[in-house]
Order: structure tokens, then C-alpha cells, then sequence
């Protein structure tokens, strides 16, 4: 079995598969971080936590400094509830790759999710713009914006993110972001604010 059939599945979304081929791999390859670190993220990816772990560690235990490895770990311990020690591995992978989008937007998320809003905007707002157009950094951007007072600032990112099309699941999420919007222009500016701007207008 070569790395790149076993991978194959993985391409094709059939990482029952994929995990299987890339056991049997391993087991003529077992110190090659490559084929560790797929399998790691095959048991992740079908939940199997403990085992992806174990993966993911070896992976890094083989190189040091495997950026996707360290990425693919944090994520996995986020998912556990582990927030220190997913914070860790996104603060490493970006003291090897500084620049790391998925690195940054990560730890960014950990931040958001844990309070932090200064530090979660900082991170986001030193993405270059272009890699944060999607609506998730939109809702995150605008979100902490918000929770640290800037209220001018959330309203102008949620504008851009209202022009994109919103997936399902995340119409509860931004539907109650707007609210609270709505709710902190009333506060800052009083009912004027309902007589003088277009009720779709924030």
C-alpha cells in the first residue's frame, strides 16, 4: 500500500476506508509524519478523539515542526474542552509559521470563545483582508467588535457579512448577533436611532 492510495479514500471522503489503508501503510512505515498525521486526522475527523491524539503527537514527536500536525492537535483539544492545551499548539504552530492562516484563525476562534475579544481581534485583524471575507471571520470580527465596545465597528463588519449567502447553521448565530446590535444602538444613541436609519439598516 503506497501513501498516495490510502489517501485516495481519504480525497474521496471515505475515511473509514482511508483510516484502514493508512494503518496498513503505517504498518511497513511507521515513522513517516506524513502518513501519521493523515490518520490522525482520519480518527478526528470520525471522532475517534483519543486515538487521533495519539496520532497527532507521534506525528509531532517525528517532526518538530509539523504546522498542520500542531494545527489539527489544538483543534482536536478545543473539541475536547481543553482550551489550554489547544492554545498551546496554535501558539507554536505560529511561533514556526507567524503568518499560518489556520493557525491564527484558531486561536483567534479560542480567544473569542474564552472572552479574550482584544486578543481574538488582534489576531483577526492581522489576516490580510482578502483571507477574511468569509462569513465565519465576519461573525467573529464583527462579535468581538461588539463585546469590546466598538460598536461602530461590529455594525460596518456586519454589513459585509450580511451580503453574503448565510448556511443554515449559521442563521441562529447571526440572527442574534443583529439583535444585539440593534440593542447597543438603542442604548448608545436612544429610540433615535429606530427614527432616523431604516429598520435594515444597523
Amino acid at each position: 500500500m503506497k501513501l498516495e492510495q490510502a489517501l485516495d479514500f481519504v480525497k474521496k471522503g471515505d475515511l473509514t476506508r482511508g483510516q484502514k489503508a493508512l494503518q496498513t501503510y503505517l504498518e511497513n512505515n511507521p515513522n513517516d509524519p506524513i502518513g501519521n498525521y493523515h490518520l490522525g486526522m482520519c480518527y478526528s475527523h470520525l471522532g475517534e478523539l483519543d486515538f487521533a491524539e495519539k496520532q497527532l503527537l507521534k506525528t509531532i514527536a517525528l517532526d518538530d515542526s509539523f504546522i498542520s500536525a500542531r494545527v489539527g492537535l489544538g483543534v482536536l483539544y478545543a473539541k475536547k474542552k481543553d482550551k489550554p492545551k489547544a492554545e498551546i499548539q496554535f501558539t507554536k504552530a505560529l511561533e514556526i509559521d507567524e503568518n499560518n492562516l489556520n493557525a491564527k484563525k484558531n486561536l483567534a476562534s479560542l480567544y473569542t470563545g474564552t472572552g479574550n475579544y482584544k486578543k481574538a481581534l488582534d489576531l483577526y485583524l492581522s489576516i490580510p483582508q482578502e483571507n477574511r471575507k468569509d462569513i465565519v471571520s465576519l461573525y467573529a470580527i464583527s462579535f468581538c467588535h461588539l463585546k469590546s465596545e466598538q460598536l461602530p465597528n461590529a455594525r460596518e463588519v456586519f454589513r459585509e457579512l450580511e451580503k453574503l449567502p448565510v448556511p443554515e447553521s449559521m442563521k441562529k448565530e447571526i440572527s442574534e448577533l443583529k439583535e444585539l446590535i440593534e440593542e447597543k444602538n438603542i442604548e448608545s444613541e436612544g429610540i433615535w436611532t429606530l427614527l432616523k436609519k431604516p429598520e435594515t439598516d444597523l
